[in-house]
């Protein structure tokens, strides 16, 4: 199998690119090199991605998702159309990528369409994660009519037994009809987008499949395999879903713990390029914060430069910039380490 670089196929960084979003780049890059050099936050651009929460709710009940099983300590709801609007037009001169996705399955949502039709009219790259099980020929050609620029499918297991092993509610069969149609209308349609990447998480119960899911996705013609490391909250989870290959895994294990793997050096770009606003318009600091514990603000309350450059959102940067280790949510995070993602075939 090939290996290639496809990131020139998944976005073709200029086309979202003016003068306005370039300055802020480098903005972005410079003031997070002398935040580390001073080990003080400065923060003089915005954020160039977000991740926006449409629905916390998920179909699944995955081992390790908190919507799943159902133990997030936040409300669950639904992202309103109007207020995700006023978020876009807040944030559209500056970032020009977002990720409709951060807990939950997105096509839930029944105004998503809207929502990456309004960002796309912004000049906004809209990416979108998936299990698929809401993808069918009833809404393929509404999938279609507005697609997002990236469709990222989860499938984590070739059989019933090796999905559900994980994919706890789901059914391989139904998953795997819906990529193959999502291929299939593509192809048919001579579409360019949406960009498919078929998201696999190794572990224990599917290493044994990594060879297969690559000639599975070059035989379908997806656009690009990932292969990735899996998050694990507990002793007890890393024993039952770790692979037994080493380089599968992100993590360590000794003395009843589990550590990740390098370094947690005291610094993380995350803070300086990215955000993540929750479905009821909470600002936490990136993607590991899934319960919002670390809440920043609200976007829906506050405009949300007044959030990213406030006195709350700096002091946090300070105590990564301070002591990252010392943080809960960071203990488990891989920003930085090279791995989470294993390797990416075509």
């Amino acid at each position: 199998m090939k290996k290639i670089n496809l990131c020139n196929l998944e976005i073709n960084i200029f086309k979202y690119l003016n003068a306005g979003r370039s300055a802020n780049i480098i903005k972005v890059f410079i003031s997070f090199a002398v935040s580390r050099i001073i080990n003080k936050p400065v923060v003089w651009g915005m954020p160039v991605s977000f991740s926006v929460e449409p629905t916390n709710y998920c179909n699944l009940r995955c081992p390790e998702c908190p919507s799943g099983l159902g133990t997030l300590t936040r409300p669950l709801g639904f992202l309103d159309v109007e207020k995700f609007k006023s978020f876009v037009d807040q944030v559209c001169k500056k970032s020009f990528y977002m990720q409709l996705y951060f807990q939950g399955e997105p096509f839930l949502h029944k105004d998503l369409p809207g929502m990456i039709a309004y960002a796309q009219s912004k000049k906004i790259y809209v990416s979108i994660s998936t299990n698929g099980h809401f993808i069918s020929e009833k809404n393929i050609e509404e999938v279609f009519k507005i697609p997002p620029d990236k469709l990222i499918f989860s499938l984590d297991g070739l059989d019933e037994k090796s999905y559900q092993s994980y994919r706890i509610g789901g059914s391989f069969a139904k998953a795997d009809k819906a990529l193959r149609l999502l291929v299939e209308t593509k192809r048919n349609k001579r579409k360019r987008k949406p960009f498919i990447e078929l998201q696999f998480l190794v572990m224990k119960q599917n290493e044994h499949l990594v060879k297969d899911v690559l000639e599975y996705g070059e035989k379908l013609g997806v656009d690009k395999i990932t292969l990735k490391t899996m998050q694990i909250t507990s002793y007890e989870n890393a024993l039952k879903f770790l692979p037994k290959e080493k380089k599968y895994r992100r993590y360590t294990l000794a003395e009843h713990k589990f550590k990740t793997r390098g370094r947690l050096a005291n610094h993380c770009f995350l803070l300086w390029k990215t955000s993540v606003v929750t479905w009821d318009g909470k600002v936490v600091p990136c993607c590991f914060d899934k319960d919002a514990q670390y809440q920043l603000g609200n976007v829906f309350e506050n405009d949300f430069s007044e959030i990213w450059k406030s006195v709350q959102y700096n002091r946090f940067r300070q105590r990564i910039l301070s002591g990252r280790k010392t943080v809960d949510i960071c203990t488990t995070c891989t920003s930085g380490l090279k791995v989470n993602v294993l390797s990416t075939e075509y």
